[in-house]
């Protein structure tokens, strides 16, 4: 099971674009973990996982393509949700508030998977 999951990230990392976004926004590299409903914890899929293209630019989180239907949230270090959004369809970025700076963990939920990782506001 761990061979999978490192080779989904591995798999991930490779597809993740090495400049930045075309609007100036850096690159975010997400990881691949299950996500935690409450007690319990989904296993990952036996199939490799595509890891979506996202990219920061200021307090503005852009997607190449439409993750309609997943939630995007920010943690703080005390893993206190501070911000969360419920993305559209059709929808391909969404806005943090000003308010927000420092270091916070990114989640994007979809589904029983989650993609994370820590970014700086």
């Amino acid at each position: 099971m761990k061979r999978l999951i490192y080779l989904s990230v591995f798999i991930g990392l490779l597809s993740s674009p090495t400049t930045s976004y075309a609007d100036g926004g850096e690159p975010v590299p997400l990881t691949v973990k299950p996500t935690n409903t409450g007690s319990e914890q989904t296993p990952l899929a036996k199939s490799p996982i595509l890891v979506p293209e996202v990219y920061l630019d200021g307090n503005v989180l852009t997607f190449d393509e439409a993750l309609e239907g997943c939630t995007v949230r920010l943690l703080d270090e005390d893993e206190t949700v501070v911000f969360s959004d419920f993305i559209e369809e059709n929808q391909t970025s969404i806005v943090f508030p000003a308010t927000l700076s420092g270091t916070y963990e990114l989640q994007i939920i979809c589904g029983s998977i989650t993609f994370y990782c820590y970014i700086e506001l």
